[in-house]
């Protein structure tokens, strides 16, 4: 009798032991399947955001530089350095000091200065954070991409700083041929 109780308990065990073995094979093939549909879904969002990253800056770009200017940029092969990226945000920035000595010419040019660094670098910086969240989202803010992310915008800082000192430059020459 004993013999048949071994049997018995053998063979519950061996069905426990296949249902078990069945059940996470089963539990195995659904976090596999589950797996797989966040790696394409993780996939499809990144490509959703990289989509509407371009859409949103060629909607920017789009009055001063037609449409499609990412694509028409890479097509005509514009330099994008650092350095040149750099001289574009700077050329593109200080086009506006003018405007803004007019819209403040109550002020002395000193102080129109220091108000225009004061917006065109905030603009910069929140401009150079948004792109860097951006890259981060994609998961593209290592190495060289870091690196020329953060070598243009030191450029950019010593093309604004390049521009203030011109003012300087001008400022100090008008007071030594008035003297």
């Amino acid at each position: 009798m004993s013999d048949s109780k071994d049997a018995k308990t053998t063979e519950v065990t061996s069905k426990q032991t296949a249902q078990q073995t069945s059940k996470q094979l089963m539990n195995q093939a659904i976090l596999s399947a589950q797996q797989d549909v966040n790696i394409k879904s993780g996939d499809q969002s990144m490509t959703l955001l990289y989509r509407a990253a371009i859409e949103s800056i060629n909607k920017e770009l789009a009055p001063t530089m037609g449409e499609n200017a990412i694509q028409t940029a890479y097509d005509n092969g514009v330099d994008t350095s650092p350095e040149a990226t750099a001289d574009r945000i700077v050329s593109f920035a200080t086009q506006f000091f003018s405007i803004h000595q007019q819209q403040n010419s109550g002020m002395s040019l000193s102080d129109q200065l220091d108000s225009f660094m004061g917006i065109i670098g905030g603009a910069i910086d929140n401009g150079f954070k948004e792109a860097k969240d951006i890259l981060s989202g994609l998961k593209v803010l290592q190495g060289d991409i870091a690196d020329g992310v953060d070598k243009t915008y030191g450029l950019v800082q010593e093309g604004l700083q390049a521009f203030r000192d011109s003012f300087n430059k001008k400022t100090d020459e008008t007071q030594s041929s008035a003297s």
